[in-house]
């Protein structure tokens, strides 16, 4: 019995110095600082596209705000076609203008050109006319530049003839007086029109170049 208690007491004293020596081990030692522990990075997020799950739960845009958003644009759309159909009645109307306005100019050159060529007329008439009144005071020595020999009838027929020639006249006379008159009142219509056109022209370009 005392043999097994001294083998009992020696296995616990080797047991004790072995688990002794074995945390002196683990302890760091006083000369040699202790390692210290390694800083570990946080993972880093992978960027990821939106699937299509993101896309189907992102909010969609209220009916509301899509309709503001046409009409925004409509609007738009319709001041800018509003400008061009602005411009355009503008361009067309000046365009109208010109042509008036050239048309005018050249039915007043031809109305001119008649006034003058009946104004030449009648007094190429007037001229005749007083020819006539001339001739006809000189009836006799008529008679005697056409060697008449018979002068009782021939100064009645010549007086006669002086005469119609006379009223001829004076029908041509009248006739382009009142051509006369018609191609005034016709010009002077045609002159203030072209003079309308003109004032109107040069204050469409005015705006046009303001603009």
């Amino acid at each position: 019995m005392t043999g097994l208690r001294l083998s009992l007491i020696g296995f616990s004293l080797l047991l004790l110095l072995t688990l002794t020596t074995a945390s002196r081990a683990q302890e760091p030692s006083p000369d040699k600082p202790a390692p210290r522990p390694r800083a570990t990075k946080p993972p880093q997020k992978v960027a990821t596209e939106p699937t299509e799950r993101d896309e189907a739960e992102r909010p969609a845009p209220s009916t509301e705000e899509e309709m503001r958003r046409t009409l925004d644009k409509l609007a738009t759309q319709i001041t800018a076609l509003t400008g061009e159909v602005q411009r355009l009645r503008q361009t067309t109307e000046r365009n109208s203008m010109t042509l008036e306005l050239l048309l005018s100019e050249e039915r007043l050159a031809k109305v001119e050109d008649n006034l003058e060529a009946a104004i030449t007329r009648k007094a190429q008439l007037d001229a005749s006319e007083q020819d006539l009144q001339r001739r006809s005071r000189n009836i006799q020595q008529e008679l005697v530049f056409r060697g008449v020999v018979r002068r009782d009838e021939a100064e009645a027929a010549l007086r006669a003839e002086f005469q119609r020639a006379l009223d001829d006249t004076h029908t041509q006379q009248q006739v382009q007086q009142q051509r006369i008159a018609e191609l005034q009142t016709q010009a002077a219509r045609l002159r203030e029109r072209v003079d309308a056109l003109r004032k109107k022209l040069e204050r469409t370009e005015g705006k046009s170049s303001s603009q």
